[in-house]
């Protein structure tokens, strides 16, 4: 553990935060970089830990490998090995964590829920912030990651979410190339993929906004109601895919394969089809629709005590305003 940070006696110990983060391709990197800077610019001590898992994640991805790693990202259970950092998981009461993670398949990557799973004690009684990087549905994988830090004791968290801003029929080509090529920079008159500058820009300014007030602002992670809706309809059918799967290997490695390959064209046309669907269901139920979905999703962020009726989704509750010392 790193020696506590502080002035001369007398002048208040310099804040703290300890960043956990799973960066396949680098760009949740970057997003925490964006989010960090501007605390490490204003005199906080950030202390990074990667999670790296022991048998590591291809990239880019075959397509093969890719729809592979389905069955298990869909098993809030599935979990997988990882490295033990050489100073260990451990945060310490006086550190802010910062979770960072990627959506594989609408949840939270392999790598940092085998973290929150086998290390609990890393966000017991700790303040967090969950960080996502993610072309632009993270809702349900928050949910669920909302889940896991409630079992595992946290304090309060907020939510930072960063996404890809291109419209969806574009993010869908240019993620899809990137993930299975590896090719990132624009082509054929598409973007570059994932986060642009745009996004990494708006994540300063959150940084920015939690060194001067310690927490996020409003629109930390912005909700979209009709991706939301979408994600939350995805998140479940992904679910029962995931088990029928699962258990379709009973039958071995041909049965598996059936049910996979019935699952790539449901998901070819839920995509054509549903999120249609779904974007009709939002431009008629209008503000309505907007309330309902934010209404849903508030409570099921929530970490620390019930959101209230007035609350902003990444609203943070400080340690003295939930009746529990800081340690810090």
């Amino acid at each position: 553990m790193t020696a506590e940070s502080g002035g001369p006696a007398g002048e208040q110990p310099r804040p703290r935060a300890v960043m956990y983060i799973y960066s396949q391709t680098g760009q949740l990197r970057d997003v925490a970089d964006a989010l960090t800077a501007p605390l490490e610019a204003s005199g906080w001590d950030i202390r990074r830990v990667d999670v790296t898992p022991r048998i590591p994640f291809p990239f880019p991805w075959s397509l093969r490998s890719f729809f592979g790693v389905f069955p298990p990202s869909a098993d809030p259970e599935a979990l997988v090995e990882l490295v033990e950092p050489v100073d260990g998981f451990d945060s310490a009461p006086d550190e802010l964590v910062i979770l960072c993670y990627q959506v594989w398949f609408l949840a939270p990557s392999l790598p940092i829920r085998s973290l929150l799973k086998k290390h609990p004690e890393v966000v017991r009684d700790r303040r967090v912030i969950s960080l996502i990087a993610c072309r632009n549905m993270w809702y349900s994988a928050a949910i669920e990651f909302a889940g896991l830090l409630r079992s595992a004791g946290a304090r309060s968290v907020e939510v930072v979410a960063a996404t890809d801003t291109q419209p969806q029929s574009a993010s869908l080509v240019t993620t899809l190339r990137w993930l299975l090529t590896g090719h990132r920079e624009p082509f054929l008159g598409f973007g570059r993929a994932g986060v642009g500058e745009d996004e990494l820009a708006r994540v300063a300014d959150v940084g920015r906004h939690i060194a001067e007030t310690t927490r996020c602002p409003p629109d930390a992670a912005p909700i979209v109601p009709k991706l939301a809706a979408a994600d939350l309809v995805g998140g479940r059918a992904f679910r029962r895919w995931g088990a029928l799967v699962r258990s379709a290997e009973r039958f071995g490695a041909v049965g598996r394969a059936v049910i996979l390959t019935l699952f790539v064209i449901n998901l070819s046309v839920a995509i054509v089809v549903v999120f249609p669907l779904v974007a009709a269901v939002a431009l008629v139920g209008g503000t309505r629709f907007e309330k309902r979905i934010q209404a849903f999703l508030r409570p099921r962020f929530a970490v620390g005590r019930p959101a209230t009726a007035g609350a902003t989704l990444t609203e943070f509750y400080a340690p003295e305003e939930a009746g529990v010392d800081s340690g810090s």
